[in-house]
């Protein structure tokens, strides 16, 4: 599979979308979020993917400011929190003016919160008006995906973001994305923070004869699944290391043999429960 760390994926609305960004979810508001933004597009990055719920849109924009890199040529992502359902557009436009940009490529409902029907057609809207390139859906499965189309939309979304490594593979949810031209994207790719995989002693073998480390091989995994991969890190060597997935292929048996490690194990929160979360787990707004 020819792929750089240049290359893009095509959305179904011709948008194109980078096979690698760099994720920020926990990622600390100031210096040490700027920094990694600014690390990672230095090294050849080009997508940043954040959210209201991360506290730390401000913090990404003045790294993309910062960085000499332009606008255009950076695919910025971030995601509407269920605080801002009843009027996306004030969600929008707030988070772009802690961005400190005109526009986002790429807008996303963060779950499926009640009422995200009525929320995804005021977002066809959004993008209507160029307030957003590209409109999606993160941590929907395919109920809710078949719940939008039935729902009277004219814009199927055009990217799913989900939790996706080895031990959650997602493979029927893959498959109806695909049948869909639903571009999937996998945060968590390597498993989750204080969760990693890479110590697995299938993925240890195959270091061995790959000559990568194990984390380069789950993420290529992914990539060669044809999936977007925004893996987290504030260190420049480990960024660096996140991109280093370009010059190698996993033979299809090894494709096979990650795949198996499927358990269905999904660390974060239950996309079916989320309206039931407790409050105490509710992100506290900072920035």
């Amino acid at each position: 599979m020819d792929l750089s760390i240049k290359s893009c994926f095509q959305l179904n609305n011709g948008v194109m979308m980078p096979v690698l960004g760099l994720g920020v979810f926990k990622s600390p508001s100031g210096d040490i979020t700027r920094e990694a933004v600014k690390t990672a597009l230095s090294i050849g990055y080009r997508m940043i993917d954040t959210a209201r719920a991360y506290g730390n849109e401000r913090s990404v924009g003045e790294g993309i400011a910062q960085s000499g890199i332009p606008r255009e040529e950076i695919f910025v992502t971030t995601k509407l929190w269920k605080t801002d359902f009843a009027d996306p557009r004030k969600g929008l436009t707030d988070s772009l003016k802690r961005l400190k940009l005109d526009y986002v490529d790429l807008f996303l409902l963060h779950w499926p919160f009640k009422g995200f029907g009525e929320t995804w057609i005021k977002l066809e809207q959004l993008q209507k008006e160029g307030l957003c390139r590209a409109i999606g859906v993160s941590n929907f499965r395919i109920h809710h995906l078949e719940e939008l189309k039935k729902g009277g939309i004219s814009v199927i979304p055009q990217v799913n973001q989900m939790e996706i490594h080895p031990v959650n593979t997602e493979e029927d949810l893959c498959n109806y994305c695909r049948r869909n031209h639903i571009q999937m994207e996998a945060y968590s790719p390597l498993g989750g923070e204080g969760r990693l995989l890479v110590d697995d002693p299938r993925l240890v073998g195959m270091r061995e004869y790959y000559k990568r480390t194990p984390a380069q091989i789950i993420l290529r995994w992914n990539l060669q699944r044809g999936i977007v991969v925004i893996p987290k890190s504030v260190h420049e060597e480990r960024i660096r290391e996140n991109a280093g997935l370009f010059d190698f292929d996993l033979s299809q048996g090894d494709l096979a043999t990650i795949s198996d490690m499927n358990a269905n194990d999904r660390r974060n929160y239950d996309p079916d429960a989320i309206d039931k979360r407790p409050a105490w787990m509710e992100p506290k707004f900072t920035d």
